[in-house]
């Protein structure tokens, strides 16, 4: 009621203006935000591909490109990327790709306590990334592995294994999200980004692994190391079962005798070159564990049991029950949960 001048639509004034001809409409925002001339957006973009390889941005501060965010720590590079970015048609697998197939990202992660000492960040980028993977990643890697990913795209949410009546406690009256219904079959192997996300209690095992609860818009997340990741890693049903059906696969896959499906194990959970003792923990450790199955079929029976998938009635099920053991001590590995 105390009007004054009036106000237009229009872009901040310290950044270029809109294209020619462009329209103060939501086309003409689109169209403003990818002019090649455009100083933010290909920066912002590129930086975090970068932050999602390395763990950490060019720009440490993936959500703040303003006075009060980091400096870029190689604004050179960053300007080169943003150029390539534009330049190949906004192409984020081209970029992608030139990012990983760089001899930076290739480089080991292992570092010398001088390293450490002098750069503890890897801020100048003198070694390869290591970082835990993100939640969403890590069950689908292990879903992968194990051989139960469903990998197709599209389609309604999904709701995965989760503790019964977790909703309750938050739940509204009337709500049509007041009880949670687990889904079956496929629906129980999506990839992780088709899962069912109530914001008031996301899932457990996702939480456990810093996944933001979504309530807001995360750009850069946190990164915990916890024993309770490990106790998911170690009971949740998703990932016993995963280490299930990877036994299996091992047992009519990998050979006839617990050298060779050691091998192959190892090589399937881990895509890198098997070493002898490596090899001998796990043959030790299926020893065992068949030992101990074998005196107690029940517990054999019981852990094979875990999860909707159907169990492979020809196979022993000590035996499965033993190399289940060993898939699961696998899939807690620090090189199969970090990316190193």
């Amino acid at each position: 009621d105390q009007r004054l001048d009036e106000v237009k639509p229009i872009v901040p004034a310290a950044l270029i203006p809109l294209p020619k001809g462009a329209q103060p409409n939501r086309l003409g925002l689109a169209q403003w935000l990818i002019d090649p001339k455009h100083p933010l957006t290909a920066r912002v973009t590129v930086n975090r591909l970068w932050q999602s390889l390395f763990g950490i941005g060019l720009v440490k501060t993936a959500e703040d490109f303003g006075i009060m965010g980091d400096r870029p720590s190689h604004p050179e590079l960053l300007d080169w990327l943003a150029v390539e970015f534009i330049d190949s048609g906004w192409d984020v697998r081209h970029m992608l790709r030139l990012m990983m197939t760089s001899a930076t990202y290739q480089q080991s992660s292992r570092a010398t306590a001088q390293q450490n000492a002098a750069d503890p960040d890897n801020i100048l980028l003198g070694r390869g990334p290591r970082l835990r993977l993100d939640a969403e990643v890590l069950r689908d890697q292990i879903l992968s592995v194990s051989g139960l990913l469903v990998p197709d795209i599209g389609g309604p949410s999904v709701k995965p294994y989760q503790p019964a009546g977790l909703w309750n406690v938050v739940a509204i009256l009337g709500s049509n999200t007041r009880n949670f219904e687990r889904d079956t079959g496929e629906g129980l192997y999506r990839r992780s980004v088709y899962t069912f996300w109530k914001r008031t209690s996301p899932p457990p095992s996702m939480s456990a692994f810093d996944a933001p609860t979504r309530e807001q818009c995360t750009v850069r997340r946190e990164r915990t190391n916890t024993p309770l990741q490990a106790l998911v890693l170690l009971n949740d049903p998703q990932y016993v079962e995963a280490a299930r059906k990877l036994a299996e696969h091992t047992l009519k896959s990998g050979g006839q005798d617990d050298t060779a499906r050691a091998a192959w194990m190892l090589q399937r959970a881990l895509a890198q070159s098997v070493n002898d003792k490596d090899q001998k923990d796990i043959i030790d450790l299926v020893s065992d564990f068949r030992k101990l199955y074998t005196e107690n079929p029940d517990g054999a029976k019981k852990l094979i049991e875990t999860g909707d998938s159907t169990i492979d009635e020809s196979l022993d099920p000590a035996e499965v029950a033993a190399w289940t053991m060993a898939a699961n001590v696998l899939m807690n590995r620090d090189d199969f949960i970090n990316k190193n």
